[in-house]
């Protein structure tokens, strides 16, 4: 059973030794013929289309935190350009909320629907001079712990990424596709597109096995319709990928549909 980066594993071990798979469970699947690249502009696609539902559901609703008179979106351009401007200070000892610290607090957020009424109420207070709520979100992100210490996941998924794939290879690289993620994602573009790790990181990729015609037994790919990290069009490309593949569709507002629901589980 593999979550997210989790499903690339276990397409490429289905790869690798076909004859040792039973049967198998891709949650949230990525592309297995997907670039970096490919990747990168997909997962910034996923995440505007669900900070879009987001804040149209805010617009439409007087009770949310955020509504602004119905005009949750123009309020929400507006709070990044003050924040950029004039970065929010929680405490001395922390970082400053910057415009990088908030996208990194909505991009937390829109994992999975459960954190948006935190994220309404961290917009609005933010709105006001106080983004603790959204250093909340960022430390989540981040798994900062009570006591100030961190889980090494994400430096962690940072090596793999970059050993499974460079992409660009340059600073310059990486800032000429900033106009197609910018296209692609108005909001959140620039802040997907400018990641120089993989084009800075000193080991090279390895070569990528090829992934067609994955596996010789049964493998389910469970896919959301509003996950914003491996949006449904990539758990699609998995299922068509696999020599068996049988696709079950979630409709779900998160990254991962298991325990969604009791069609998805049993």
């Amino acid at each position: 059973f593999g979550f997210s980066y989790g499903s690339e594993l276990g397409a490429t071990w289905a790869t690798l030794f076909p004859g040792t798979v039973r049967a198998a469970v891709l949650d949230g699947a990525a592309d297995p013929t997907a670039t970096s690249l490919d990747q990168g502009l997909a997962q910034a696609k996923g995440f505007e289309q669900q900070l879009s539902a987001f804040l149209a559901q805010c617009s439409a609703d007087e009770l949310c935190a955020f509504h602004n008179a119905g005009n949750a979106e123009d309020a929400f351009e507006q709070l990044m350009i003050d924040i950029d401007e004039n970065p929010l200070t929680v405490s001395s000892d922390r970082t400053p909320v910057t415009q990088g610290v908030a996208y990194t607090a909505v991009a937390q957020a829109m994992y999975s629907d459960y954190y948006w009424p935190d994220l309404e109420k961290a917009l609005s207070d933010a709105q006001s001079g106080n983004g603790s709520g959204l250093l909340k979100l960022y430390d989540d992100y981040y798994q900062r712990g009570p006591n100030g210490t961190y889980d090494n996941l994400l430096e962690a998924f940072i090596a793999i990424s970059c050993l499974d794939d460079n992409g660009d290879e340059t600073v310059d690289d990486v800032e000429a596709q900033i106009p197609k993620f910018e296209a692609i994602a108005p909001r959140l573009g620039r802040f997907f597109a400018i990641g120089y790790n993989c084009a800075l990181w000193p080991v090279k990729s390895t070569t990528k096995q090829p992934m067609m015609n994955i596996g010789s037994s049964p493998i389910v790919v469970v896919g959301t319709t509003g996950d914003a990290a491996t949006p449904l069009e990539s758990s699609r490309k998995m299922a068509a990928a696999l020599s068996d593949g049988r696709l079950i569709i979630a409709t779900e507002d998160q990254h991962t549909g298991y325990g969604t629901s009791d069609c998805v589980t049993d």
